[in-house]
């Protein structure tokens, strides 16, 4: 996750220095020796001892607790002393969950509060991290349940696109909303859809197969939307 080298009079030293300096505990960091250092005799030759300390994942996903934590404790208008956070970490991802009462201001309208906040935590961890690292914010079964709503809205709007033979253009969504969307259009036949426009304001465009023979669109005369993405009719996109 990141790497840096720390020296001490002794092993242990650096090994206390580097605790102290980044506020890691045992559990959070592995450490590899590259010169243990030496006394000399009476002094003379002597060397201070080299480690190399390997942070984990469980370090950053404390950081990112801690993070989250304090932005729910300034926020105004929200009763969060009630909000327990946990987290639990899989390779280079960090799910967090939020549990307790009054959850509904943090979660937001459509969920757009909690997906800036999973937004906002992700930038802030990857500047810390030497390697990409993704965070998951996960509120009760919220996001269970906005997956079942975002399925049907995708499918209906599916189904209206096929009969009307009209594209239809979606409110903009985050990035896993759209994901839904897409999955779910696989499952109507004669419809794809694509995503186009720039975040935060990124949308799902869903269309029939026969409007793109007669589209004059430009975007599909070169294949590619705003984002770079292909818009080629047998595929979807993000």
């Amino acid at each position: 996750m990141k790497e840096f080298e720390i020296t001490g009079k002794t092993v242990d030293a650096a090994l206390t220095d580097a605790e102290e300096k980044w506020g890691l505990t045992d559990n959070e960091y592995d450490y590899e020796v590259l010169d243990p250092g030496s006394k000399g005799f009476l002094k003379i030759g002597s060397r201070d001892a080299t480690i190399k300390i390997n942070m984990k994942t469980d370090f950053f996903a404390r950081k990112v607790r801690d993070y989250i934590s304090d932005i729910l404790h300034f926020s105004n208008g929200s009763d969060n002393n009630d909000v327990n956070i946990t987290y639990r970490t899989k390779n280079s991802k960090i799910f967090i969950n939020l549990s307790g009462e009054h959850l509904g201001r943090i979660i937001g309208k459509h969920g757009k509060t909690i997906s800036a906040l999973q937004h906002i935590s992700n930038i802030y961890v990857n500047r810390i991290t030497d390697i990409k690292v993704v965070v998951y914010i996960e509120v009760g079964d919220y996001k269970d349940r906005r997956k079942e709503i975002i399925q049907k809205i995708a499918i209906q709007n599916a189904k209206r696109a096929k009969m009307t033979n009209k594209r239809i253009q979606l409110d903009p969504m985050f990035a896993f909303e759209r994901r839904i969307v897409h999955e779910a259009i696989k499952g109507v036949k004669g419809v794809k859809s694509y995503s186009k426009g720039l975040e935060p304001y990124r949308y799902v465009v869903i269309e029939p197969y026969r409007s793109y023979s007669n589209s004059s669109n430009k975007d599909f005369r070169r294949g590619k939307d705003e984002q770079g993405e292909s818009n080629h009719v047998e595929r979807s996109y993000t």
